[in-house]
């Protein structure tokens, strides 16, 4: 069945540009809503499997959007858009609900691939059973994913160019993107990934380029 998506972005360029190549993907696009009033029709409809959800929109912003229309037991995913990478926007955005974050401007295919890997089972298994999705680490965990699914060779290259390329797109520096990550891993460790992982048979505990290498089968 094919992946249904919902767009509410204030920019038409850049919203029919999504459509148009969300389309040329395979995926539907449901509707499409350029204010936030517009935006809370198309919310109460959900007729979607994912949202795209830019955070700065006239009439009601993104934010309040998320605080106060789209419920925390939902069916879909909601990925929110932003020109501003600050790190407190990210952590409200996530804070009210929203599933990702995604830095404008923004590739066309780095959003088709996070729809995909947010829909795809194999995806859930582990980053939605046992990473919290709230906590800023598995948020980098993702975005690493998707860097490395379009350059794998910098899974070798961890400390050197992978962390300093999220830093630079979360206005951070490399060290809290390291610490971040190891954290999310600490917590998704102690919340059954142990036992997942010795069930196939791993008996030592993975670094995080080996647990990276995993996530990206």
């Amino acid at each position: 069945m094919a992946i249904r998506v919902a767009i509410i972005e204030d920019s038409q360029e850049l919203a029919t540009a999504i459509h148009r190549y969300l389309s040329q993907q395979g995926m539907i696009v449901t509707e499409v809503a350029h204010d936030g009033q517009a935006g809370q029709a198309v919310i109460q409809r959900a007729d979607f499997d994912i949202l795209l959800l830019d955070l700065i929109l006239p009439s009601i912003d993104g934010l309040t959007l998320l605080k106060n229309d789209i419920p925390a037991e939902r069916p879909y995913k909601v990925i929110c858009f932003s020109a501003f990478g600050k790190e407190s926007i990210l952590n409200e955005a996530l804070t009210l609900g929203g599933d990702y974050f995604l830095l404008k401007p923004v590739k066309l295919d780095v959003i088709a691939q996070n729809i995909l890997r947010m829909t795809e089972h194999k995806d859930s298994d582990l980053l939605t059973d046992y990473f919290s999705q709230r906590l800023k680490g598995t948020q980098y965990i993702y975005e690493a994913l998707s860097i490395l699914e379009r350059e794998p060779v910098k899974i070798n290259h961890l400390t050197g160019e992978l962390y300093p390329e999220i830093a630079k797109k979360f206005n951070v520096n490399k060290a809290t993107i390291e610490r971040a990550i190891r954290h999310s891993v600490e917590k998704a460790w102690n919340q059954g990934l142990e036992q997942h992982w010795q069930a196939e048979g791993r008996m030592i505990r993975p670094t995080t380029g080996e647990l990276l290498e995993y996530l990206m089968r």
